[in-house]
């Protein structure tokens, strides 16, 4: 379950969580089965975080940091994650479905089970 100050701090923005995260730099992000659809998160760090089960569809994520976070059955569909960083995240059961790739870095990532249908990939 998410933490609920944690979904308000995102809800805000890319400002609103840098905030956040300044002011609990000992806290791992928790936002398991929130509901974050349609944001413009371009640059958010959520290097290590819990998302499994979070619902990131239609959010600009491009140069997003989800490096080893939890993202468990998240919902990346129709997103934009160019140049977003998801080295040794585990994405099982993902749905990455019409999300754009371009640039992105899935090194060490756990794939399996992840719906990959209709990926963007550009140069």
């Amino acid at each position: 379950m998410a933490d609920e100050k944690q979904v308000e701090a995102i809800m805000g923005g890319v400002a609103s969580w840098n905030k956040w995260k300044e002011e609990n730099p000992r806290k791992r992000p928790d936002l398991r089965g929130a509901h974050l659809t349609g944001l413009s998160l371009e640059g958010i760090n959520l290097n290590g975080a819990r998302l499994s089960e979070t619902d990131f569809e239609f959010c600009n994520l491009k140069k997003a940091n989800f490096a080893g976070a939890d993202m468990t059955r998240a919902n990346l569909s129709n997103t934009d994650l160019t140049d977003a960083i998801f080295l040794n995240t585990n994405l099982q059961g993902a749905r990455l479905t019409g999300a754009t790739v371009t640039r992105a870095n899935f090194k060490g990532a756990n794939v399996a089970g992840a719906d990959l249908r209709q990926i963007k990939r550009g140069l």
